[in-house]
């Protein structure tokens, strides 16, 4: 896309079988077809007799429920609302992950694997006031940052407008325009810009050079995401200095997963061999492995490694927490993670709505079931910061000169860093500062931030 340095994924199929989402993807016209393709009599109904036995009798009992509340429900639905539920219900009984989902709700699915989206790069609440502003973004560009309201968007005011109304006038195609009225904060009067929207990463990479200690903070696994990583290690090194680096933390925390094969890939970046993860299915013999048997490169030549987690570290974040804490390559930190180990199928009917059916469950290397267990951190370190105390979303800003390239490349320099504030961080730098520098030396000389303190909560 124009000034993108990202290659776009392909468009994807919807007929047919494509591989897509966490999983995979396929058509369920035959599930959804034999559905409405039952057939009922006129005196269809349910009556006094028995339901018919076994699964050929199944879509009988449907057609006769249906044909009953379609004729003599007092609530008017159409026939379509009706078939929605009633898959809608089916797959809400499997497990608390499997969905029937809309069109609209694809798309959104779609558009966070794709990790980018056109737009003017600010995040943005119900009323219009503005969250935080991606450094390097128009919105950013053009001075509007946490706390900025918008209160007309192309001359129309969004008085009431849900959040989602909202965004949809954001966005746009891009190289189109955008004219917004805004409140900057401790500004009195309104003044009106004008913005162009652009093509952005979605979950840009954040990092940030915390001494001689890497940062690097990733916020979900979407098809860009191996990629942002390696570029952002690779701007680290180059601030560092490749000799000087003496360790490096990863931040998961908040991160809810996304695509399998991107978390598999992260975790690959750290290890030079063995087993990442095991998807185990329906039958004892359905067992997906995912490993290095070849051997792999650690990209940053075994340095101390830490990984930070929280109890919203969830799905593909805990399969690369588990497997780098499981091969003990890394030290993880934090409180124990969401325990979501459940992989999801996206499947898509040709009518453009789709099924997200749980299809495996995730095991760790060590033989751990992520499911409802979650990852228990090395060092627990509560984050015990208060939210009044936290930097403001208008600290949001990169170094001068250099995020308009960087975001581009989907990384962000992360100015709202602040170990004095952040616990688990501090906890973090701490650890790094009494373990191997590199393979074969101490580092007890670790710089730390200026103003760091000791960190509050358990180590």
């Amino acid at each position: 896309m124009p000034g993108s340095n990202e290659a776009r994924p392909a468009p994807r199929a919807i007929l047919g079988l494509t591989r897509h989402g966490s999983w995979w993807l396929a058509g369920v016209s035959g599930m959804a077809g034999a559905i409405l393709a039952c057939t009922v009599s006129s005196d269809a109904g349910l009556g006094t007799r028995e339901f018919p036995r076994g699964s050929y009798g199944a879509p009988a009992v449907f057609g006769a429920v249906f044909h009953a509340v379609r004729t003599k429900a007092v609530e008017v639905r159409s026939d379509g609302q009706l078939v929605d539920a009633a898959i809608s219900g089916m797959v809400a009984s499997l497990d608390p992950y499997s969905q029937y989902i809309t069109a609209a709700e694809l798309r959104a699915f779609d558009e966070e694997d794709t990790g980018s989206y056109v737009g003017i790069g600010a995040e943005v609440e119900a009323g219009g006031r503005v969250r935080s502003a991606l450094p390097g973004a128009p919105a950013a560009r053009a001075g509007l940052t946490g706390g900025t309201v918008i209160e007309r968007i192309d001359g129309n005011p969004i008085g009431d407008l849900e959040r989602a109304r909202i965004v949809d006038r954001l966005r746009g195609e891009p190289g189109s325009t955008v004219r917004l009225r805004v409140v900057l904060p401790k500004a009195r009067a309104a003044t009106e810009v004008v913005l162009t929207r652009e093509w952005l990463p979605l979950h840009p990479v954040r990092m940030r050079a915390l001494g001689r200690v890497g940062y690097v903070g990733v916020d979900h696994f979407d098809d860009f995401t191996t990629g942002r990583l390696l570029k952002a290690l690779a701007n680290l090194m180059a601030d560092i200095g490749p000799d000087a680096l003496t360790g490096l933390i990863l931040d998961l925390r908040g991160n809810p997963g996304g695509l399998v094969v991107q978390a598999v890939a992260v975790a690959g970046v750290f290890l030079d061999r063995g087993e990442i993860v095991r998807l185990v299915g329906r039958a004892p013999e359905d067992i997906e492995r995912f490993a290095l048997d070849r051997g792999g490169r650690d990209l940053v030549n075994g340095r101390a490694l830490v990984v930070l987690v929280d109890g919203d570290t969830a799905s593909s974040a805990e399969i690369v927490a588990a497997a780098l804490q499981d091969h003990r390559r890394a030290t993880v930190v934090g409180t124990r993670t969401y325990g979501k180990g459940a992989v999801q199928t996206t499947y898509v009917h040709r009518s453009g709505r789709g099924l997200r059916l749980t299809t495996a469950w995730v095991v760790t290397p060590a033989g751990r079931r992520v499911q409802g267990n979650g990852i228990e951190p090395d060092l627990a370190v509560t984050r015990a910061v208060d939210a009044a105390t936290r930097p403001d979303d208008a600290m949001l800003t990169g170094r001068p000169g250099r995020d308009a390239e960087s975001l581009q490349d989907g990384i962000v320099e992360d100015a709202r860093l602040d170990p004095a504030r952040d616990a688990p961080l501090m906890a973090a730098l701490r650890h790094l500062a009494t373990v191997s520098e590199s393979p074969g030396r101490r580092s007890r000389n670790i710089d730390l931030p200026q103003g760091a303190r000791a960190p509050v909560g358990r180590e």
